[in-house]
């Protein structure tokens, strides 16, 4: 995934998540819900953390001010010259966001795994086959994604190459 794409991502989980306070306010009163909810989501914030899955902040939030910066010169691009100061002054607002971005991801987490559920990931994720699943984890993702799409790629052949003999045995020129 590009950093782009992750960016993305992240702002639409971090929006999503506004999207759960109000619903589990309903039936409960604000101070027991936020309690819960800040229970909740610390524990995936701790799972989170300790998957060492999350981009660097200061790298993201270099993309993040880059990606502003190309975005505001797309809509204005006259005011170019005045985008790139007036962008980094804003950015300073929010640079210190550093815990932000674990909390952006927590609430995927949050949302399909219960508070023991989660306390029972992190424990397994402080051992050391928790410590060695969470270092080669991305490599384990992708190697598996290409190994999918290796064996896709096969199959496809495979039954095109079945299909051409159908086709061709019925009148149908395939090569």
């Amino acid at each position: 995934m590009n950093n782009t794409a992750l960016a993305s991502m992240l702002a639409g989980v971090a929006m999503s998540f506004t999207l759960v306070v109000p619903a589990l306010a309903q039936d409960a009163t604000k101070t027991e819900v936020n309690t819960k909810i800040d229970s909740h989501l610390n524990a995936a914030v701790e799972v989170v953390q300790q998957t060492g899955n999350l981009p660097n902040f200061n790298d993201q939030f270099k993309l993040i001010v880059t990606n502003s910066k190309n975005w505001l010169i797309r809509e204005k691009p006259d005011a170019e010259k005045d985008i790139g100061p007036a962008v980094d002054a804003a950015a300073e607002l929010y640079k210190d966001q550093t815990d932000s971005i674990a909390r952006a991801a927590a609430v995927a987490w949050a949302r399909y795994l219960k508070e023991d559920e989660l306390k029972e990931v992190l424990a397994f994720f402080k051992t050391p086959a928790g410590q060695k699943f969470a270092n080669y984890q991305p490599r384990i993702l992708g190697e598996t994604i290409k190994s999918i799409q290796d064996f896709s790629g096969l199959m496809t052949q495979a039954i095109v190459q079945e299909a051409k003999k159908t086709l061709n045995a019925k009148g149908h020129k395939f090569q």
